[in-house]
């Protein structure tokens, strides 16, 4: 399984703003069940920083890129609408697909 993770990060004055980008996003690339689906959709916490979200979705063999264009043009909007905002997005592989890059087979 592959899992993509997008962390955001931006300051607590900008909460209504991203909530709302969050919004626009959703109806502008709206949840596609045929590139994966969402494990996490959205954890938010508050820091001293500000406001931090992590959502990690499960990724369907071979979709990967679609998956990824997905998440960069999601954080792209966000970035034009949200002031100061910060952003991650990580690919992540489960010990099955890791295995084969270091020329191991993952145990059964």
């Amino acid at each position: 399984m592959v899992l993509i993770v997008t962390q955001s990060w931006y300051p607590a004055t900008q909460a209504e703003k991203a909530g709302q980008a969050y919004l626009d996003a959703l109806k502008k690339y709206p949840e596609d069940r045929s590139l994966g689906k969402p494990i996490v959709r959205a954890a938010v916490k508050m820091t001293k920083e500000g406001i931090h979200v992590i959502a990690i979705s499960s990724v369907k063999e071979g979709k990967v890129k679609e998956a990824m264009d997905n998440a960069i043009n999601v954080t792209l909007m966000n970035s034009k609408a949200i002031e100061g905002y910060k952003s991650s997005i990580d690919v992540y592989y489960d010990l099955a697909e890791a295995m084969p890059f270091v020329g191991l087979s993952a145990p059964e």
